[in-house]
């Protein structure tokens, strides 16, 4: 009969056997990686972005969050949202206006991911329109999140809370773009420009990266003033079969260097049918990666416009403002705004933990329902 074996040994004996071939596989690759940088840079997929010495500049950031707590079956959550507004005068910073907006609800389990995200958008438009109504105006207007709708996102059906939400989410973005685009870039070529700060969805860059840039197919996804050089481009697809399962993040930590973004290329052609599908037909979605230092993680960035409305001294101007205004914050490197903003947002956890408190107690001795029902009794 066969000794049984206690987890902790069947660990022991597994780390013995795969630790040589997974730290040999992880080198192989770190390597290819190391090799592959310099021609990122060469082609001009990968360019160097120099830092302003001096910032001067309106920055507005707004972060979002949510948290839930479990309640007679369902969920209690609260979702909020922080605008930051900053000033920096020759690398000086100072803050003008802060503003926020929140929900309180229940919610069923089922509605509970993609509802949420949607009210987090929703809240985020609603402090980017008031932001456009003060008497001094941001010149760069930062969203923690995505810029627009992606396709994923769109309910199945019409009756749920869900399609409500997405719904509400779809009128306040188309509303934010119609009311105020005399205000905003790239209608208005001297206005506020609107950008999307993600941590996530780091592959475009990558995907575009494996495609022949060689051909108009491939670079009808690339922004005119990004397109690679041709020469320089060579056998650069062989070597990317090589590293294709490697991982996006760790592709483009690998690529990416310090001070420095990819070329900027179509969102809407990359990942087409986003929402509102009248905003992106008319404008486009121009996405790129930036990196502000060697321990932060690459940010995507979304920005509303097409080849007539981006030059590469422009991208190069935004992307030096979102570097020197970057600054490390726990596990990655955010704008200083969204840092700012997450430090009142750390509150909404032990704010909503004393509500669903309160909530039990409420329910437990049913105090308001015996209050409606004797008014209900006196009425009689």
């Amino acid at each position: 009969m066969k000794k049984p074996t206690s987890l902790v040994q069947t660990l022991a004996v597994q780390s013995q056997l795969n630790l040589p071939g997974t730290a040999g596989r992880l080198l192989k690759q770190i390597r290819d990686l190391e090799g592959l940088a310099p021609r990122f840079i060469e082609t001009g997929l990968v360019q160097t972005v120099d830092r302003p010495a001096s910032l001067n500049t309106r920055l507005s950031g707004i972060s979002t969050s949510f948290a839930t707590r479990p309640l007679a079956g369902g969920f209690l959550f609260v979702s909020a949202a922080v605008r930051m507004d900053l000033r920096f005068e020759q690398n000086a910073l100072a803050t003008e206006s802060t503003d926020s907006t929140s929900v309180i609800d229940d919610i069923d389990f089922l509605d509970q991911s993609k509802r949420l995200q949607l009210i987090e958008v929703r809240q985020a438009y609603e402090l980017a329109a008031r932001a456009l109504k003060q008497e001094i105006l941001p010149q760069i207007l930062l969203i923690e999140g995505p810029l627009v709708l992606n396709r994923s996102m769109v309910p199945l059906g019409k009756s749920s809370e869900h399609a409500k939400e997405y719904e509400l989410a779809h009128e306040v973005i188309c509303n934010f773009w119609k009311e105020h685009r005399s205000l905003l870039f790239p209608w208005n070529p001297q206005g506020a420009i609107v950008a999307g700060i993600a941590t996530q969805r780091l592959g475009a860059i990558a995907a575009i990266s494996q495609q022949d840039l060689r051909t108009p197919d491939g670079q009808k996804q690339l922004l005119r003033c990004d397109l690679p050089n041709p020469d320089a481009l060579g056998d650069l697809n062989k070597q990317l079969a090589s590293i294709s399962g490697i991982g996006e993040k760790r592709f483009v930590r690998g690529i990416l260097g310090t001070h420095g973004r990819t070329a900027a290329f179509h969102m809407n052609v990359q990942t087409p049918r986003m929402e509102p599908a009248s905003l992106v037909d008319e404008m486009g979605v121009v996405g790129f990666h930036y990196r502000s230092a060697v321990r932060a993680d690459p940010l995507l960035v979304q920005v509303l416009g097409n080849n007539d409305c981006w030059t590469k001294e422009r991208l190069n101007d935004l992307t030096g403002i979102l570097i020197a205004s970057t600054v490390q914050r726990e596990k990655y490197a955010v704008p200083v705004p969204f840092q700012l903003a997450s430090q009142q947002l750390r509150g909404l956890k032990p704010f909503l933990n004393q509500y669903c408190l309160a909530m039990r107690q409420e329910l437990k001795h049913r105090e308001i329902e015996d209050s409606w029902l004797s008014d209900i009794e006196n009425s009689i």
